[in-house]
């Protein structure tokens, strides 16, 4: 029986022990977060923004540990919440993992919507082979070059048939903006021997009440035998500056055959 009892006393001596013991850990363990703390206001930044820029202003403190602004880590950048703003979210730990978060409403200067570009004329003879994802690409601010990313959405022509068609086209960024556009592809039924006009451009992008040079966007025109036709081109277009929208610019000229050439400018006014 004393045997018994001192078993009972020694267990329940131990377990004081340890719970006392537990009890002591947890009144020294930190049990703080650390605070981070973001400057009043948006924070305005370049387009090729570095770390270094969105942690601008921002510190970190921790109770037990002070300043660990050194461990401030930008976690993500969101997407667009509208054109040009994203929000940033930053975290940071203490030595004993604890982790806090903050976010920061960035905005992108100079940020413009991703714009579409032809590298070549969307004219095309009747025996050529019509290839848009070859002349059509896309470029962003912040992305750059997005052509991969271009989606014809309508593509609806016929290489052996002259007439006007129109495709549809489609590309977004990696922050979310789209864009999409529709353009006229012009099959004709020319001559091969005919005049051949190249534009500096074949598409280009205005603010409203942007003038533009159109006959300066001619480069050359040139008759099969090799004869200057540039100042004899005919321009026809209905581009007005003032007004959003797409313009087409042609451009024609004939050579002592009576045989025509043709190039088309796309104007995008927005």
């Amino acid at each position: 029986m004393k045997i018994l009892r001192f078993c009972v006393t020694s267990l329940f001596i131990v377990v004081l022990v340890i719970f006392i013991l537990f009890q002591f850990q947890q009144l020294s363990v930190d049990k703080t977060v650390p605070q981070i703390a973001i400057p009043d206001g948006v924070l305005e930044v370049g387009l090729d923004v570095k770390t270094e820029d969105l942690l601008q202003g921002v510190t970190a403190h921790d109770e037990k540990d002070g300043d660990i602004t050194d461990k401030i880590i930008v976690e993500s950048i969101s997407r667009f919440v509208k054109p040009g703003t994203s929000v940033v979210k930053y975290a940071v730990c203490d030595s004993d993992n604890h982790v806090a978060s903050a976010t920061r409403t960035i905005v992108y200067a100079n940020y413009t919507l991703p714009r579409f570009q032809l590298s070549d004329s969307l004219v095309f003879n009747i025996s050529q082979n019509i290839n848009i994802r070859s002349v059509l690409g896309a470029v962003d601010s912040i992305d750059g070059d997005i052509s991969s990313k271009v989606i014809v959405t309508a593509n609806e022509y016929t290489a052996n048939i002259a007439a006007v068609y129109y495709i549809s086209a489609k590309v977004s960024n990696s922050k979310g903006d789209m864009i999409v556009q529709q353009f006229p592809v012009y099959v004709e039924e020319s001559s091969l021997s005919g005049p051949e006009i190249e534009l500096n451009e074949y598409m280009v992008y205005l603010g409203v009440g942007e003038e533009y040079d159109i006959l300066g966007n001619v480069l050359s025109a040139v008759s099969a035998d090799g004869t200057d036709l540039t100042g004899q081109i005919n321009i026809d277009t209905n581009f007005d500056p003032s007004a959003p929208g797409m313009y087409e610019v042609h451009y024609r000229v004939s050579d002592s055959m009576g045989r025509v050439g043709h190039e088309i400018l796309l104007i995008i006014v927005r």
